[in-house]
């Protein structure tokens, strides 16, 4: 059987150099990586995690805990992490907790502590504290914990950043007239979810407009469940206020498709009344009518830092050192529904 040393022989490095390289770690020059799993190509090598069970107490499988499965998001993102992970000779078990303070518990004793090597988990409705004990003492990286003294590594989703090149794109096209939708002026204020995901995202905006010297009033801010019933709901409701808007930043994608849907209801076209924009990138947003433009979220990046902070620690086995916190990459998709020539207000 081609072992692990076999491959390092082969490329001419070093056994560890030959592991971190077949597991993607970033310290490994890309040249040095290449060498590396074109060795391992011509030997057949495969990862033989019985044995490596048997030689470190490890089973080779991590698992991966977030709000929701039906939803874009989410499952893209749980399919991305899925793909580094088995890239790493790894396999995932996917659990949905609900956004449920009893099925996060429930993950984390009865999968995270007893079957898995490490967990990428999502919180909603556990702190560190509840996190460190129902782990088992097994190896954590969260995604976008809102924690501001994070314990755990942490990969944080584009929010301010992001936020900030919508709203920057929306005002490039000539739009004066702005609103936010996903969360309440008031949130950046109440300490239990200034560090949230949609606070995030709403300091993006805010920080858009400051850099524009854009005025902007509390009712540009407008909370919505982050579903796309409650945004077509919504959409109805500011078709029918009156309110003059010439461009909607959605804080996600399947806000902005139910925001958009609710606007044709009322008769109000996209882009040539509203221009929109959305957040994160999901397949459906390219072949939605009209295609939207969207912050993409590299779901790809965001893997590859999760599984790789995770494997780090999984190597340390107890070790102790700084969190980090990390931020996936991004870019902003142009598309349809802000693709127009002129600027007609018809609210």
């Amino acid at each position: 059987m081609v072992t692990m040393s076999d491959v390092a022989k082969a490329a001419g490095v070093s056994r560890a150099t030959a592991s971190y390289a077949l597991r993607g770690d970033p310290r490994i020059v890309p040249q040095t990586a290449a060498k590396v799993r074109e060795a391992a190509r011509a030997l057949h090598y495969t990862a033989n995690l019985s044995a490596r069970s048997l030689r470190s107490g490890r089973n080779g499988v991590i698992g991966l805990a977030i709000f929701e499965l039906d939803r874009a998001y989410p499952s893209e993102m749980g399919a991305a992490i899925s793909r580094e992970a088995n890239r790493h000779g790894l396999q995932t078990i996917v659990q949905e907790t609900s956004n449920s303070k009893e099925g996060e518990i429930a993950i984390l004793q009865k999968v995270t502590s007893q079957l898995c090597d490490g967990m990428i988990f999502s919180p909603g409705n556990v702190n560190d504290e509840e996190l460190r004990q129902l782990s088992g003492g097994k190896p954590m990286v969260l995604l976008d914990d809102i924690s501001p003294d994070p314990v755990f590594d942490t990969v944080n989703t584009p929010c301010e950043a992001g936020s900030q090149a919508a709203i920057d794109h929306l005002i490039e096209i000539g739009c004066k007239n702005i609103l936010a939708v996903g969360a309440h002026y008031e949130s950046l204020t109440e300490d239990l979810q200034s560090t949230s995901v949609s606070a995030r995202r709403l300091y993006g905006c805010l920080k858009s407009f400051d850099e524009h010297d854009i005025e902007v009033e509390p009712e540009n801010f407008l909370h919505v469940l982050w579903n796309p019933e409650e945004a077509r709901d919504l959409a109805h409701r500011v078709a029918k206020s009156g309110r003059r808007y010439d461009g909607v930043f959605c804080m996600t994608d399947t806000i902005a498709m139910g925001f958009i849907r609710g606007l044709a209801d009322c008769g109000i076209s996209v882009p040539k009344d509203m221009a929109v924009v959305g957040f994160d990138g999901i397949n459906e947003t390219e072949y939605f009518i009209p295609s939207i433009t969207t912050v993409s979220t590299d779901l790809s990046d965001l893997a590859s830092k999760a599984v790789n902070l995770l494997l780090r620690r999984i190597e340390e086995d107890g070790e102790i050192s700084e969190p980090q916190r990390l931020t996936a990459d991004f870019k902003l998709v142009k598309r349809s529904s802000t693709e127009r020539s002129d600027l007609r207000i018809t609210l």
